[in-house]
């Protein structure tokens, strides 16, 4: 009898998340997917998720409020030069353009950086903590999501474990 109380209590609550994270919309529309959401680069320009899709992405949400976002960034440097075959992208998630680009400037992230200072596209991905990180395939499919501080032995082994090369 207890495990049935606890598999309802557990539909109950997957139920629950499901609606409140569609509830969580960017207000670009239902018909706009999150990596279509067009956002300012740190050295200027604008971009989308999608425009980085020629190959695999790793999608990383940081801010320069959030110790385990700093603290991880030199370690998805390190990455980046390791793997040409993927493609790195930082965004600073509710954040300042300032502070960002500080930070960045800071932990030596060589990387594309942009913008997310009203938290469109991590609401649209349903981010409940930072860091949060995202592997993404080369068509555009999420195959990994990481809320919490990456080491870099556990960026490589995802990166081994969801991107061959």
């Amino acid at each position: 009898m207890a495990g049935q109380h606890r598999l309802a209590a557990l539909v109950v609550a997957v139920s629950l998340f499901a609606v409140v994270a569609g509830s969580c919309g960017s207000g670009a529309g239902d018909d706009v997917q999150a990596t279509d959401i067009e956002f300012e680069l740190l050295d200027g320009g604008t971009g989308t998720i999608d425009a980085f899709l020629d190959r695999p992405v790793v999608l990383n949400f940081f801010a320069s409020w959030c110790t385990p976002c700093v603290a991880e960034m030199p370690a998805f440097e390190a990455a980046q030069q390791e793997r040409p075959d993927v493609t790195f992208v930082g965004l600073a998630f509710n954040d300042t353009m300032t502070k960002a680009r500080e930070i960045v400037a800071d932990t030596g992230v060589t990387y594309a950086t942009g913008l997310d200072p009203d938290s469109a596209i991590g609401n649209s991905l349903g981010i409940l903590g930072m860091p949060t990180t995202f592997f993404i395939t080369a068509d555009g499919e999420v195959v990994y999501q990481h809320t919490g501080g990456l080491t870099s032995e556990q960026i490589t082994d995802h990166l081994d474990t969801h991107f061959t090369s």
